[in-house]
């Protein structure tokens, strides 16, 4: 049997090897073509977002992207009953009570955030670096 002459093992081994990291690099690109399509969605909506007059319509692109989203999933959109307003039917009390705490964690991160922007405007870069440096610190 033939012997690789770096490893004491039987070639078939370095094969099997080599076609391991060949299935592992075919992975990794497809994750990194996914992640560049995504990247590419998010840059859309993004823009499309900005150019969104209205709240309806700002509430008809996040639709459209969740829609586009949840394509593949089409058990998890059947299980969902329609509603006429088009906005979600909460099932649970526990299912209201836990997305009222996202959306009140989201709208406190995001006054945190505008309240840093506008304090970065007028600071000097050691109060920058002070900010910075209790931002992380808090993570």
């Amino acid at each position: 049997m033939l012997r690789n002459k770096w490893w004491k093992e039987p070639l078939v081994s370095s094969i099997r090897y080599r076609e391991h990291i060949a299935a592992i690099k075919a992975e990794a690109a497809t994750i990194v073509a996914a992640a560049r399509k995504d990247l590419e969605e998010r840059t859309k909506a993004q823009e499309a977002a900005k150019n969104a007059k209205t709240p309806d319509e700002l509430q008809a692109l996040i639709n459209s992207r969740l829609k586009s989203s949840m394509a593949g999933r089409a058990s998890v959109l059947a299980q969902s009953p329609p509603t006429p307003n088009g906005k979600p039917v909460a099932s649970s009390a526990s299912v209201k009570a836990e997305a009222a705490a996202v959306v009140a964690t989201a709208q406190r991160e995001r006054n945190e955030r505008i309240a840093a922007q506008k304090a970065v405007k007028t600071a000097s870069p050691e109060e920058i670096q002070a900010m910075i440096n209790a931002r992380l610190s808090g993570r």
